[in-house]
């Protein structure tokens, strides 16, 4: 049987001690590039292959973190995945991704298998209708705390004693309807997000607020999925209203995309015969034609202050709010 090759052989071939042979492959900073590298190549022609399962027992708390998505046919998830996985990895941990598919079953059973496989933290952004009792299992039986470092992101929980990293959704939807508003649009509707996620209950408040301080009549309310198909079936919808509305306030940006496309079906010019705002700003945002009007969701800001505070956990729970900010790209003008 061939012989398993160790740190030993590594740092006897090269004349360092175990110790500096480890802390090379580990990249740690008190170890200078040159003899890091001289380790790595020694690794590689010697076959060297790191146990991960050993590692983890000499440690209290593994460096696998594992991320549970609530989707991927969005692509805002994705934006947040790429953020999240590039803030852990500058700290050395690595991603142990799920994808729920806004199934609670599926969550729950990743969730089991996380712990099960002994990650050292857990970054969660919630299915649509989770509750506090979905997440019991993540919790010690003494009300202690959670059984590892567990934050949430994007989507808030109420009476969840955990860090929780959202942005401010109450005032995106704010900044959505107040960019129709000030340019004359009185009749408003509301497209698509259901009401089982905080992100589409605040967003739907803050619209609904912002109508009401200027003295309008409240939105009308088109609830749907987070598709473009969904965007697209409401524009054609809303046209066959007796009066039409004006303006156009999407839950996301995918929605909006596919309002978008349904303009163009109908002969109708965004931003001149209906205005539509979006609300993420993905990148095909600022590509789409015309270019896509709104509220920017901060995700780098997102996935960092939510890796942070799993890494570096602060005492209790409490919710962390980003700033949005509006994007005017060419999709709203004024009433014509």
């Amino acid at each position: 049987m061939t012989k398993r090759i160790t740190l030993r052989d590594i740092a006897d071939d090269l004349g360092v001690t175990v110790s500096t042979a480890s802390l090379a492959l580990r990249g740690h900073p008190r170890i200078s590039a040159e003899t890091t590298q001289k380790v790595e190549q020694a690794a590689r022609r010697m076959g060297y292959i790191y146990n991960r399962a050993a590692a983890n027992l000499r440690q209290t708390r593994s460096n696998l973190i594992a991320v549970c998505l609530a989707d991927l046919s969005n692509p805002m998830f994705n934006e947040f995945l790429v953020h999240i996985e590039d803030a852990l990895n500058r700290h050395h941990r690595q991603v142990f991704l799920g994808i729920a598919r806004e199934d609670a079953g599926l969550q729950r059973q990743f969730l089991k298998t996380a712990l099960e496989q002994g990650v050292g933290g857990i970054l969660l952004c919630p299915v649509h209708g989770t509750r506090a009792d979905d997440l019991s299992g993540l919790m010690r039986s003494d009300g202690s705390g959670p059984v590892v470092p567990t934050v949430l992101f994007s989507r808030a929980l109420e009476d969840v004693p955990l860090p929780q990293v959202v942005n401010d959704d109450l005032r995106a939807g704010r900044l959505a309807a107040e960019c129709l508003i000030v340019r004359g649009h009185h009749h408003i509707v509301w497209v698509g997000g259901g009401q089982e996620t905080s992100t589409a209950r605040d967003r739907l408040a803050g619209c609904r607020a912002a109508l009401a301080d200027a003295g309008l009549p409240p939105p009308c309310v088109l609830h749907g999925p987070t598709s473009r198909r969904f965007g697209h079936e409401a524009v054609h919808a809303v046209r066959e209203w007796p009066d039409p509305p004006s303006g156009m306030v999407c839950f996301s940006d995918l929605i909006a995309f596919g309002a978008i496309t349904a303009c163009h079906d109908l002969g109708l010019v965004p931003g001149r015969d209906l205005s539509i705002v979006g609300c993420d700003d993905m990148e095909e945002a600022g590509l789409s034609f015309p270019r896509l009007t709104t509220v920017a969701v901060d995700k780098g800001s997102i996935g960092r202050a939510a890796s942070h505070s799993l890494l570096y956990p602060p005492s209790g729970g409490g919710v962390t709010c980003l700033p949005p900010r509006l994007i005017l790209r060419e999709t709203v003008g004024p009433v014509a």
